[in-house]
């Protein structure tokens, strides 16, 4: 919040004559000047912005005290100070009827309409609360009426402060005798770093709503052993993160007899959060607001008593090919917080445990669906594993919110640290794909497949379910996402498996996989020419590794319509041999497919790719080829085209009838006399762009 605050703004309002002017010069000068007792002396009409010198004022942060005056300045100029100002201080005298009337007739009225229409006029959705100015109410002039030198005895005064929730406190003072004077700069500055009205409700004597929530939090956070109350031991941490200092025997035995006037507060000699909250109460009532928002802000809390941005993001950069990652420090802290909230000691967070942990979060960020997205014991519950895959998903995919639950779940003050040391940044994949190894633990794979091929059967293999125990899912809460732990040369690495559709090909911008995986059914003969197709559109050129997986391979297998095999597809493009998969209960358990494509993501490389000359010739080729296989059917109907081949498509398609089964050898027949043209042409065309070349460089 400090750093947020560059200057406290204090501005003085009030009617003509009541000594505004008068107060800033006894507090600037020390001693009273007055025009009506020296003749030498022509007191203005107002002044110019006075500087307070942070090193006299509370948190180092400077002041500047603005007068005003409606016989120099314009309604206007009113409005533009308000809006500007960090506090208002609204002097009155105490001999005059008239300028106390004027506070509730005029001023605070005027004082609520313009910070209205600054906060409607405002474009941001902000709370309201942050356009209203704390108000100290100053009654001037104690020298002239003795009677009424508390506010206390002043009718009118009680009911303003009773009446308007922006007044602070009000205070009484003299600028001929200097009573008070500085007071009334002191509490202006105070008001805007300890601000009473979010935190405690002056008319009712009890923290606000907000204030018991946000005191709640740090009770919890400070509750180590999470027994519910506050030992010896926790309370001297939290004395020594808060103010520096360790809490000797006698001011704890002090804290605690302020708190045996309720048997609720104190359990065997511990502080519950009932007393927690009730000694945050009475340091309101007492003044000591300081105290407590020293608290408040070493939690993180702004003066609206929301978490700070500063105190909820990183500041790191990470580059489009880098990948951001959970720290060695970051793992530490969380392993904490689940043997903290781990109850029953079960290796394993239930609802309710889980509830308990995310207790100190504005929500519960994890859904039903998590259960079906991370690894969970055979009653739901979310094992150790699942816990820290949740956690690196939202990471990998969503850092700010990543961020903001750490800061709520107390890393900050755990080890007194800024967020960016719970994450490690990703060297570029580019350096990885050139080096052929990567030193990253968490890898991203795409999953591509034809519709029930088996890609969720494929994903909730990853989290070790056979068709057994996914038959018991409810389809609603079935995700496209899993994330497990695979262990890999005694290595361990996180997996991440996203199902990908048609409205998901733009996540190849932002998430670039590390692997790709094309599912396709040995079961379905439609199957392979789906994920084939995706290859050659979108992965045939890029640097990315392609693998190529058939699914329910415990079951009988169906030839695929394809021109050439799912092994001679691979072959061609350099990809590696097809891999198998079934969820069946038989073959799950012996399945290595995952460490494979772990493996292939560790060590990753540059797969050759055409150049563009070789592929205007192959689609040369492919078209040429096409046009025969038209001829042809219009001889003979015995040839079908599938009705998404390409005339483009850089493999030649093959008649595909049921009656007639015609598979080449090898995906270049020599027998064919349009590969022959083609690769002849494309041999003379290359020898001539070489013998160009070399005529040009001699």
């Amino acid at each position: 919040m400090n750093k947020e605050l560059r200057e406290v703004r204090i501005l003085m309002l009030g009617e003509s004559g009541v000594g505004k002017t008068s107060l800033i010069l006894s507090l600037v000068s020390e001693q009273f000047l007055d025009d009506t007792e020296d003749a030498n002396f022509d007191l203005p009409a107002k002044l110019e912005p006075i500087t307070i010198p942070a090193e006299v004022t509370l948190e180092k942060i400077p002041g500047l005290i603005i007068d005003f005056s409606f016989r120099e300045q314009t309604d206007q100029d009113l409005v533009n100070e308000i809006e500007k100002a960090s506090v208002i201080c609204l002097v009155y005298s105490i001999d005059s009827e008239e300028s106390k009337q004027k506070l509730s007739t005029f001023w605070l009225p005027k004082i609520e309409e313009i910070q209205n229409t600054q906060f409607k006029s405002s474009s941001n959705f902000q709370d309201q609360s942050q356009f209203k100015r704390p108000i100290v109410l100053v009654g001037n002039k104690t020298d002239t009426d003795f009677e009424r030198n508390s506010p206390t005895q002043d009718g009118i005064i009680i009911q303003l402060v009773r009446s308007f929730s922006q007044i602070e406190t009000c205070v009484m003072c003299s600028a001929k005798t200097l009573k008070n004077v500085p007071e009334v700069f002191y509490y202006a500055q105070k008001s805007v770093l300890y601000p009473t009205a979010p935190v405690y409700d002056v008319d009712k004597k009890q923290l606000t709503l907000l204030g018991v929530k946000c005191f709640s939090r740090i009770f919890k956070l400070c509750d180590m052993d999470n027994d519910g109350r506050l030992n010896d031991s926790e309370l001297n941490e939290f004395q020594l993160k808060c103010f520096g200092v360790s809490l000797s025997s006698s001011s704890l035995q002090e804290v605690k007899s302020l708190l045996r006037s309720n048997s609720e507060n104190l359990i065997e000699n511990e502080i519950t959060l009932k007393g927690f909250l009730h000694l945050q109460m009475l340091f309101f009532k007492k003044g000591r607001h300081e105290t407590s928002w020293t608290v408040l802000k070493k939690f993180g809390y702004a003066k609206t008593l929301s978490l700070s941005q500063e105190y909820t993001s990183i500041s790191m950069k990470i580059p489009d090919s880098c990948s951001i990652e959970l720290s060695q420090k970051c793992y530490e802290f969380l392993q904490f917080l689940f043997n903290k909230y781990d109850q029953d000691n079960d290796g394993c967070l239930n609802e309710k445990e889980l509830g308990e942990l995310f207790s100190v979060c504005p929500i519960v960020p994890w859904g039903k669906d998590v259960h079906n997205t991370v690894e969970t014991n055979h009653d739901g519950s979310i094992t150790f594993c699942g816990y820290l895959s949740q956690w690196i998903l939202t990471t990998y995919f969503d850092i700010k919110t990543s961020a903001e639950h750490l800061a709520y779940l107390g890393y900050n003050n755990f080890f007194n640290e800024t967020l960016n040391s719970a994450y490690i940044v990703s060297r570029p994949k580019e350096i990885d794909i050139s080096k052929k190894q990567t030193f990253r633990n968490v890898f991203l794979c795409y999953v591509y497949g034809r519709k029930k091929c088996g890609k969720t059967s494929f994903l909730q293999g990853l989290l070790g379910r056979d068709l057994v125990q996914q038959a018991k899912i409810n389809p609603d809460d079935i995700t496209r996402w899993a994330c497990n732990l695979v262990q890999f040369q005694n290595i361990e690495k996180y997996l991440i498996l996203k199902e990908i559709n048609s409205s998901d090909l733009e996540m190849h911008e932002a998430y670039p996989p590390d692997v790709v995986i094309l599912l396709y059914d040995l079961t379905d003969p439609n199957s392979f020419s789906f994920v084939a197709d995706i290859f050659l559109s979108i992965y045939k050129d890029r640097p990315i590794p392609c693998v190529l997986v058939g699914t329910k391979c415990d079951q009988i297998q169906i030839q695929q319509k394809y021109p050439i095999s799912a092994e001679k597809f691979a072959e061609f493009y350099k990809l590696p041999p097809p891999q198998f998969f079934s969820a069946s209960p038989n073959f799950l358990p012996s399945c290595d497919i995952f460490p494979k494509l772990v493996a292939i993501a560790s060590y990753p490389k540059m797969y050759p790719m055409r150049s563009h000359i070789w592929s205007f010739f192959q689609r040369i080729g492919a078209a040429a080829q096409a046009a025969t296989r038209q001829s042809k059917k219009n001889r003979s109907e015995q040839t079908s085209l599938s009705p998404g081949t390409s005339i483009f498509s850089p493999l030649f398609s093959f008649s595909r009838s049921n009656d007639k089964k015609i598979r080449p050898k090898s995906f270049y027949n020599p027998d064919s006399m349009v590969f022959r043209y083609t690769f002849l042409t494309a041999t003379c065309l290359t020898m001539a762009f070489l013998l160009i070349k070399l005529i040009r460089k001699k």
